[in-house]
């Protein structure tokens, strides 16, 4: 895998963190916080092993920091419509996350 499509694909995961971190963080289904939890811990894991293969300068970084934000925003608005939170929560939780795998500022 080349590394743009590594771009692509590890930021699509990054995505997924986030919607799960914010869905643990604002559900109003309580019986779903485990599975959530599980599945913000996979993508993590998934994301911190896809990281760890390239070197990524600032451009990447800041280019996978933008494609996990339009892939986050889009999944919010065709699957979780009606999941309200803040944004400025979701911006934190994306700055968490590439923190967490390692390939923060």
């Amino acid at each position: 895998m080349g590394k743009k499509s590594a771009i692509d694909s590890l930021s699509k995961v990054i995505a997924n963190v986030i919607v799960h971190k914010v869905l643990l963080r604002y559900t109003n289904k309580p019986e779903s916080v485990s599975h959530l939890n599980y599945e913000v811990t996979e993508y993590r894991d998934t994301a911190i092993s896809k990281a760890e293969k390239f070197n990524w300068n600032k451009s990447d970084k800041e280019e996978i920091k933008s494609n996990a934000w339009r892939y986050f925003k889009s999944k919010m608005n065709t699957r979780y419509r009606d999941v309200m939170f803040p944004m400025k929560e979701a911006v934190r939780f994306l700055n968490q996350t590439m923190e967490e795998i390692g390939i923060g500022w």
